[in-house]
């Protein structure tokens, strides 16, 4: 089970916090304690809990990070065509936007509290005899994350005012800090990194609750990944290709660690995440944004809406919670069609057959990608319900030529619903479908596994109730963990920053990295788990490897706040949403024109200036020192 001892830790505290309604760089600590209050150990866990706790908050990887700001991208849209509010996820925000200022100000306060945390770690005065490991890795984790809250900063806001220490004077004036250059700003991130990485737990057993030395040598090549991209500018004494080599060292320090594994059953990666476990066999999922309960209680406050907002739809206006079969969400994310064509046409061979029928799978026809089916699934829990008397739907359809009709109805949030476009069905197994004065014949039922597949919901954290818990309450904030961090992600991290540099590489050691070869074992390893095969001579031109290894990354990191900087970083971002936008199928039973006409105009508001996001309205005004992004 989940060792979340550091972050009860600080429940209390946290929740007797109340935000500032002033700038970031108020020098009054909220959440830190510090003039010798580190007397001993479990004060250091304490203190380093609300280091770590800006991660769980709803404003970063409880919802507006990680789904409003980071999840919109060419491979995932929301789809609440009722809601007309000015949104991230939408491309329709301003400065004014409360979201982003939120998630401003939450990042700031996750870098005040290490700053304070450090000055309190300096200052203690504590008998090492007494302490399970050196007060200097409590430090380390604290670096570590005040340089991952700036690198999250920098990578969405472009320039950023870069704050490396506690803030001392009251007065106003000497806390007006101009931004650094964004390259500026990245760079002290891996410097303060690479200054820690091995002071860090070199050990997994905390993993993903803590940060241990695989995790740091992982960010460091998601960094220097992201400044060896197109929109950040080159630092004086590290070219583009520097970074890419770096990127790749530090990606394969992970992979030569040996202490990390693809776990054979992609879903049951995000099955764990649901369940409330974390798998201590392959420890694939290194890091996790952590959420610790549903709002029951006060000793069960949470911030996640994971599965909530993301999900599969399941909404009854019934409150027998306890016998639903998917507790309540919203579903307010599809994936696109472009990710579906990513998943079913793009990268496969067409002698990839399936060799019998299954519940997904169609003898003689491609093999489904094992990701498509956990990520898109043929289903959701809406129910079937319309105007008809009975409650149910009406259908019209032929069948040989003959003109049928039926009526659906089933219960919503008690059984899993297919997708379906009038007898054609995304699931071969109905369960609850009620025939309704014998007008629908089981038997007109036709499977076809594509059916609505530019519609369907982000299915990568479903709230089934054979995963997570059954609810007794409508709890829209859940237990569901956010992967920061996967190792499948290292894997294509390494193979993409290997097949840019294409030079000799090192370890740590000084011993020669065969980097062709691994690079291509880390993408098919990736490939291979996704049960599908490839075509090598793919992995034999640099150009071809490109391609394959971004479209790898959407296939297997879709829907993981992820997406959006690869397509910024690689210089694709409007160009892909834009196509996105227009990429729509022709044939109904593929789409719904009213999500995919609104998905298109999300995509159609997407310009340069959403390259970056623009400097909080709040945040102007009590930093005179800082200025509006460009094009803002």
């Amino acid at each position: 089970m989940k060792m979340k001892h550091i972050y009860r830790l600080g429940t209390l505290m946290a929740l007797g916090t109340v935000l500032s309604a002033c700038t970031f760089l108020d020098t009054d600590p909220q959440i830190i304690p510090s003039g010798g209050y580190y007397t001993n150990e479990t004060r250091l866990k304490y203190g380093l809990a609300g280091v770590y706790g800006a991660l769980n908050s709803e404003a970063l990887y409880g919802n507006y990070y990680s789904l409003q700001i980071s999840n919109a991208d060419d491979l995932c849209y929301f789809n609440n065509y009722n809601n007309a509010d000015t949104r991230p996820d939408r491309y329709n925000h301003t400065a004014g936007t409360s979201v982003i200022y939120e998630t401003w100000l939450k990042l700031y306060q996750g870098i005040k509290n290490a700053n304070e945390y450090l000055k309190g770690v300096e200052e203690a005065q504590i008998d090492p005899e007494k302490l399970s490991v050196s007060k200097d890795r409590y430090a380390a984790e604290a670096r570590f994350l005040r340089a991952y809250y700036h690198f999250l900063l920098a990578q969405a806001w472009g320039d950023v005012p870069l704050r490396a220490t506690a803030a001392d004077s009251p007065n106003p004036n000497d806390v007006q800090i101009a931004a650094t250059p964004q390259e500026e700003v990245l760079k002290w991130c891996v410097d303060e990194i690479e200054a820690v990485v091995d002071d860090l737990d070199p050990e997994v057993e905390q993993t993903p609750s803590r940060v241990s030395r695989t995790v740091a040598e992982g960010i460091l090549a998601r960094i220097y990944l992201f400044m060896a991209g197109e929109t950040v500018a080159e630092v004086n004494g590290l070219s583009k290709a520097d970074m890419y080599k770096k990127a790749a060292e530090w990606a394969y320090e992970v992979i030569r660690s040996g202490k990390h594994q693809l776990n054979p059953s992609y879903e049951q990666v995000f099955i764990n995440m649901i369940q409330d476990k974390y798998d201590t066999q392959y420890h694939e999922s290194m890091w996790e944004a952590e959420f610790l309960g549903d709002r029951t209680s006060a000793d069960k406050w949470t911030n996640g809406r994971i599965g909530d907002l993301i999900g599969l739809k399941s909404q009854s206006g019934s409150t027998n919670f306890s016998e639903w079969a998917c507790n309540y969400s919203y579903g307010f994310y599809n994936g696109s069609y472009t990710l579906w064509q990513l998943y079913s046409e793009t990268d496969r061979v067409e002698s990839d057959l399936s060799q019998a029928d299954d519940e997904d799978n169609i003898a003689g026809k491609m093999v489904i990608d094992k990701r498509r089916i956990w990520n898109l699934p043929g289903y959701n829990f809406q129910g079937y319900s319309g105007s008809h008397p009975s409650g149910g739907r009406e259908i019209s359809y032929k069948i040989n030529g003959v003109d049928k009709s039926g009526i659906l109805l089933q219960t919503r949030s008690m059984y899993r619903t297919p997708w379906n476009y009038n007898n054609i069905f995304a699931m071969r197994t109905i369960d609850g479908l009620q025939e309704v004065d014998g007008k629908f014949d089981m038997n007109d039922l036709v499977y076809e596994p594509d059916v609505m597949c530019a519609v369907r919901n982000a299915g990568k954290w479903r709230r089934e109730t054979i995963y997570e818990q059954q609810m007794s309450a409508k709890n829209l904030y859940t237990t569901i963990n956010f992967p920061i961090l996967r190792y499948s992600d290292v894997l294509l991290m390494f193979a993409e920053a290997a097949n840019e540099y294409n030079g000799p590489l090192t370890d740590r050691d000084g011993q020669a990295i065969d980097y062709q070869t691994e690079a291509k074992n880390a993408l098919l390893a990736v490939r291979q788990r996704a049960g599908i095969a490839t075509d090598e001579t793919q992995l034999n031109n640099p150009q071809s490897f490109r391609e394959l290894v971004r479209n790898e990354r959407g296939r297997e990191l879709a829907f993981e706040a992820l997406r959006k900087y690869d397509l910024i970083r690689w210089g694709i971002f409007v160009e892909r949403m834009h196509q996105a936008g227009t990429n729509i199928p022709a044939e109904n039973k593929y789409r719904n024109v009213t999500y995919t006409n609104y998905a298109a105009s999300t995509y159609s508001n997407v310009g340069a200036r959403h390259i970056y996001l623009p400097i909080p309205t709040k945040e102007l005004a009590v930093n005179h020192a800082i200025q509006q992004n460009p094009l803002w």
